[in-house]
């Protein structure tokens, strides 16, 4: 056992090499960066880890295992470095953001919202940039149950909090407010795990899926049916789920932030084209199916008239998907080699059950927003003049004045009133704009201060409702 000792020392000098550059690497950025209280809460949750994994591994060198013991620690050290590879993705995330880069004060706002849902729950929302051009959550599903692993062996290793959520952004995104609204559909997944749907509809699927799968007789026709039965299972459940989850945040997300979500979801299509508007894929729902219930809710909670009046090409578009049926769509996927025969069959039986899905799913975040829950149109048909005069003078929108009434619009109101205006109301605040620059440019230049005024609406109304003069 000479050798395996030897090969314990050798990793865990290793992994305190590791550790140690780590909590170097976070120490030097807090000197350089200014970070949110949620990413802050993040990085010492980074550093409690490595911490902990030192005193661990220093114990193992100075009082070495007994032999029988030595496999036991290699397997310990073997998910520790797969801990830490995790750790060192989340801490450059963490460290490469910076609060006066990021959307900071709609990032907020996210967390004042999440933190109204899911009380009595202080959800923790990390904000974070990074290189892909799209918008997404981390899945920390795996994340935690490692450091439950390891919280079992290791002496006060964290077990990373259930409330903690990571939602990224695109960093060419970092200062823009408008797209940035896509924050709220991944807001939108972080709310779906505090349900029990996934649960549910995974027990739903395996129970209908076998009854489809005695119906059309196939069992009879295949060599290897409890093989292949788990086969079609998995390919099953995994798209169905996936698109369940797709569509609780996309409802979500037009519920609590109106026409706004759906346009700054427009605007990421334009940069990066589908191509599967009636095509269900591996991940999503198809782009239309998707149109078809931000259509029926937007109309639902009141805003036909307003999109009629501001977007009327986006309304009839909408108005158009609406009206689509779901043998409309299809699924670009193959279904497993043996059920190729009956993939048609099979994939208009997974659509029918979806569908069925959506429909408890809107009763899930409805049952999630509560009661109490002020539709945001009505804000907006309070204060949507004084907003978008405010913007036409070039003058942020924060605290309004209306025939001596002091009024200060909800921060929904500001980002779904500086969409219509980013869209289609600029004109006179660059009919104002006296400048050099050529109309491409002046119309560039004004909406980065359009972007610059609505996160500062924002910001005042969160210090203001600090403050108690809400």
């Amino acid at each position: 056992m000479t050798e395996l000792s030897a090969q314990v020392r050798s990793e865990a000098f290793c992994l305190l090499r590791l550790c140690g550059d780590l909590t170097e690497f976070i120490r030097s950025g807090r000197t350089k960066k200014t970070y949110l209280y949620e990413t802050e809460g993040l990085l010492d949750h980074i550093l409690q880890s490595s911490g902990a994994i030192q005193t661990f591994v220093r114990k193992v060198i100075e009082e070495p295992p007994e032999d029988e013991l030595i496999k036991s620690k290699l397997r310990d050290f073997g998910e520790i470095r797969k801990g830490l590879s995790w750790l060192y993705i989340l801490a450059k995330e963490a460290i490469d953001s910076d609060s006066l880069s990021i959307p900071f004060s709609l990032a907020i706002f996210l967390n004042h919202t999440a933190g109204d849902l899911l009380k009595p729950k202080k959800p923790s929302l990390v904000v974070l940039s990074g290189s892909n051009l799209m918008y997404y959550k981390y899945n920390l599903k795996a994340m935690r149950d490692l450091t439950r692993y390891l919280s079992a062996r290791i002496e006060h290793y964290p077990v990373l909090a259930e409330d903690i959520g990571i939602l990224m952004f695109p960093y060419c995104a970092a200062g823009e407010v408008l797209v940035n609204c896509n924050l709220f559909h991944e807001m939108g997944h972080y709310i779906y795990e505090s349900t029990s749907l996934e649960e549910g509809f995974r027990n739903e699927i395996l129970d209908k899926l076998g009854r489809f799968f005695i119906q059309t007789g196939i069992v009879d026709r295949i060599k290897a049916p409890l093989l292949e039965w788990k086969a079609l299972l998995n390919y099953v459940s995994t798209l169905v789920l996936r698109w369940a989850d797709e569509i609780f945040a996309d409802i979500f997300a037009v519920r609590v932030l109106g026409p706004a979500f759906h346009l700054a979801y427009r605007e990421i299509e334009q940069l990066i084209p589908t191509t599967v508007a009636r095509a269900f894929s591996e991940t999503h729902p198809a782009d239309d199916y998707r149109f078809k219930v931000h259509a029926e809710w937007l109309v639902e909670d009141g805003w036909t008239q307003i999109l009629q009046d501001h977007l009327p090409e986006f309304f009839k578009e909408l108005e158009k998907c609406r009206d689509y049926k779901i043998d409309h769509f299809s699924i670009s996927c193959r279904a497993p080699s043996h059920f190729e025969e009956i993939q048609e069959e099979l994939h208009k039986w997974m659509l029918g059950e979806f569908e069925n899905m959506v429909k408890k799913i809107e009763g899930e975040v409805s049952t999630k927003l509560g009661n109490g829950f002020k539709k945001p149109v009505e804000d907006y048909n309070r204060t949507k003049k004084l907003v978008t005069s405010y913007l036409e003078h070039g003058v942020v929108p924060s605290t309004l004045y209306d025939d001596g009434t002091k009024l200060h619009p909800y921060p929904v109101t500001v980002l779904n009133c500086g969409f219509f205006f980013y869209l289609k109301g600029m004109i006179p605040l660059l009919d104002r704009f006296k400048t050099n620059l050529n109309s491409i440019d002046k119309r560039i230049t004004c909406e980065k201060r359009l972007n610059s005024w609505l996160g500062k609406a924002i910001e005042d109304w969160q210090i203001l409702l600090k403050k108690g003069k809400l």
